[in-house]
């Protein structure tokens, strides 16, 4: 009640200058005893550099003042609805309350990779029974090994590293151990909490605790960040891959950058092949390193950011070959000819070769002029490309055998996304009206066949590999969803469309396990009470359904830059029709309503938005 009450003062203050301003107060945006929308004044956002409207490359590099800190965004779907959609920037830049209670850090919060050994907890210590080691470790070679790019292992080798150290974890190095409580951790979030029980025999939520915590002091006793191997940074790859189910924060991909950094200082950046190490070890160097850089490219849609300047696309490291670990062996002096076949390396491969896409279309994105935008010729050749090099790979995959029919159906996912994203990224980066071919009914279809398209639990054959899925939430589809819906909140989808919206808050982001979400969870949240204030007020006017009303909001695109103030702030409310459209929502009372406001009191001080 305190912070309401701070809000509500606040927003006092902002009416009262606005009226010793002669400022016009918009009829409606008052609160009164039957109100139950308010429009607060959006909080200053730096953008830069300058002016929207004077500003070479409009709608990509933004960078949120948030007290003393700021945040940065240039992914072109989300960078575009921060500049131009007044709620989303309120939520990011909270006024500065201090909490009455600190908040509460999360058992999953990250930070712990880089805590200080304690002398009284042994990691050998919290190693778990044989029993239950040995059953973790097959578990994680049939649920995690094969399982959308998290490939880095060689079995043959690496299972005696960690059944070594499940006979006698006293005596194993600790980068050892390190590996075995990244494979523990792994296991245990790849099964689901009832199956976990039954088969653990112990509360998930207290292994987890225990293995992160062996995880985190085995390289804090190793001094790992001072003296790192390549064991331990395989331990800390598989541990930052699969935290993803719990923690979805900044912190992830900025540790994934700590691990870059890491595999830089051991030379995994350059081709062992040119640095004389033996074949065997050039080649699983290769694997390690190719999931670390392309891992870093999820940033633009996990966090809004499209580094141009990645090693996807810079690195003189040879791609690893795709055979199956039985025919690498330390002793080995020539690398055997790549199978045509499936293998364990194949999802890898094709991971790898969807992320070089992305990067390259990126920096293709980055390099263009608002007088010249990029070719949409140029786009669909690149994707075409890809999808050709994908498809070698997956040519003789046999869709009857679970590992297989993943990566099948993952690939073709994966590259059916990569088209429709990608597209609406150049649509928005046209500088002449892109909301033409950006709202349309074509693209809320493929959209929302995306959305549902969940293989891991409809598909029996699959169900192990579900864990997957909660990792990875479909940001950039819920996006442009949740902006269709604002634009056009009547159509033959819209109900289809609801249904899996409520589905995604209701259980993909919504979880009493995950944290940190970050920004791009605000941003959609704040998306979702704006399309639902505009739903209501069309269902308000149209109590009979009648499709045939019109309606005018603005959403990304749709405003006129020419009206963006120098301090980079939106009007309230800005009608559409600055640049033609139809839609005409008048009298929305404005954006963001009471829900919005209460919401932005969770994202202050901390990034765990359903907290």
């Amino acid at each position: 009640m305190a912070d309401m009450a701070s809000r509500i003062a606040m927003l006092e203050k902002s009416l009262a200058k606005m009226k010793e301003e002669g400022t016009s107060i918009p009829e409606g945006s008052l609160p009164s005893a039957t109100t139950t929308h308010v429009a607060p004044r959006a909080q200053p956002v730096s953008i830069q550099p300058g002016n929207p409207s004077e500003r070479e490359k409009p709608g990509e590099d933004i960078l949120v003042q948030k007290g003393s800190s700021t945040q940065y965004f240039n992914e072109v779907l989300l960078s575009r609805v921060i500049e131009e959609e007044g709620n989303v920037r309120s939520v990011l830049t909270p006024p500065h309350i201090t909490a009455p209670h600190p908040p509460v850090s999360s058992p999953f919060n990250a930070l712990g990779i880089l805590s200080s050994p304690c002398p009284s907890l042994v990691p050998a210590n919290l190693h778990p029974p044989k029993r239950l080691a040995v059953g973790l470790w097959n578990i994680y070679v049939e649920n995690v090994e094969v399982c959308t790019g998290l490939k880095m292992l060689h079995l043959p080798t690496d299972q005696v590293r960690v059944y070594s150290t499940i006979e006698d974890p006293g005596s194993a190095s600790t980068e050892n151990l390190a590996l075995c409580f990244a494979i523990y951790f792994a296991s245990t979030v790849s099964l689901d909490a009832p199956d976990a029980q039954i088969t653990l025999g112990q509360d998930t939520d207290t292994l987890l605790l225990r293995f992160k915590i062996g995880l985190e002091q085995a390289l804090a006793h190793g001094d790992f960040l001072d003296r790192p191997t390549i064991t331990g940074l395989h331990a800390l790859a598989i541990y930052l891959s699969v935290l993803r189910v719990h923690n979805r924060g900044k912190g992830i991909w900025i540790l994934n950058g700590l691990a870059i950094r890491i595999a830089k200082s051991l030379g995994l950046h350059r081709d062992g092949a040119q640095l004389g190490l033996s074949v065997f070890d050039s080649e699983i160097r290769r694997r390690l390193w190719w999931h670390l850089v392309s891992r870093d490219s999820r940033a633009g849609e996990d966090y809004g950011l499209e580094n141009t300047n990645s090693l996807l696309m810079a690195s003189d490291v040879s791609l690893p070959i795709n055979v199956a670990d039985s025919e690498l062996y330390p002793e080995m002096q020539h690398l055997p000819e790549p199978r045509e076949g499936w293998t364990p390396m194949t999802f890898s491969l094709v991971y790898i070769a969807l992320a070089k896409s992305m990067q390259r279309l990126a920096t293709i994105a980055a390099s263009s002029r608002p007088s010249s935008p990029p070719s949409e010729d140029t786009r669909a050749r690149i994707v075409k490309e890809t999808e050709m090099q994908v498809e070698k790979l997956l040519h003789y995959c046999n869709p009857v055998i679970p590992p297989q029919r993943l990566t099948l159906l993952c690939s073709r996912f994966l590259l059916r996304k990569l088209d429709f994203v990608t597209r609406l990224q150049w649509i928005l980066l046209k500088r002449s009206d892109p909301d033409v071919d950006f709202a349309t009914e074509e693209n809320l279809q493929v959209a929302l066949e995306l959305l549902e398209t969940n293989i891991y639990h409809k598909d029996p054959l699959l169900i192990q590999f579900a864990w997957v899925y909660k990792a990875y939430p479909q940001y950039h589809v819920a996006l442009y969803i949740l902006s269709h819906l604002s634009v056009k909140p009547e159509g033959p989808n819209v109900e289809r469309a609801w249904e899996e919206i409520d589905k995604l808050f209701g259980y993909d982001l919504l979880d009493k396990f995950t944290s940190g979400f970050g920004s791009k969870a605000a941003v959609l949240a704040a998306l979702r009470t704006k399309a639902l204030a505009v739903r209501e007020r069309v269902q308000r006017q149209n109590p009979e359904g009648d499709t045939t009303a019109k309606t005018r909001c603005w959403i990304p695109s749709m405003v006129s830059r020419a009206s963006v103030s120098s301090s980079g702030s939106l009007p309230t409310y800005l009608p559409a029709n600055s640049e033609g459209a139809e839609l005409d929502l008048s009298g929305t009372e404005g954006f963001p309503d009471w829900t919005t406001l209460v919401q932005g009191f969770h994202l202050h001080g901390h990034d765990d938005f359903w907290q």
